[in-house]
């Protein structure tokens, strides 16, 4: 396998993995109250968690799976592949944990595009080139989905 296509796919899934990721820490959503908070009683019942906790949590998942890629070179592709699911897995779980309904929305998304590039990167790794383009293309679905969760959390 070329080593220059590696290289070129791992550019492009740092760049739209980790550049997307990093829309802000959790101060950006402190010291706010969202008008969907119905309870103050501290339950985490899906209804009694207001956007601003939910993003901050959220937040905190995306921030943590980062730093899976960081040790990420063009030798070993196969390390993206099991950072990207690794970043699958781990929203799923947060997703399941999050108690607002319009940032649990949003999640589904991100989660199928973390997993639709870990798949292709395990097929890049295995000599499959097609998966640049379409890994390019991911790069746009994970920046659009981003950027909702962005807009709904910076509110």
């Amino acid at each position: 396998m070329n080593r220059r296509l590696i290289a070129l796919a791992l550019a492009v899934t740092a760049t739209f993995g980790l550049t997307a990721c990093t829309g802000g820490g959790t101060e950006s959503y402190e010291g706010t109250e969202s008008s969907n908070s119905e309870s103050s009683s501290g339950a985490s019942a899906p209804e009694s968690q207001t956007v601003e906790e939910a993003c901050a949590s959220v937040n905190d998942t995306i921030q943590s799976v980062s730093d899976d890629f960081e040790g990420v070179t063009a030798e070993q592709p196969e390390d993206a592949a099991a950072a990207f699911q690794a970043a699958a897995d781990a929203l799923g779980d947060a997703s399941a944990e999050v108690g607002n309904a319009e940032v649990a929305a949003l999640l589904p998304d991100i989660q199928a595009v973390f997993e639709a590039a870990g798949e292709a990167m395990t097929a890049l790794s295995e000599g499959d080139a097609t998966k640049v383009a379409e890994l390019q293309n991911l790069g746009t679905d994970l920046q659009e989905s981003f950027t909702a969760f962005q807009e709904l959390c910076l509110e």
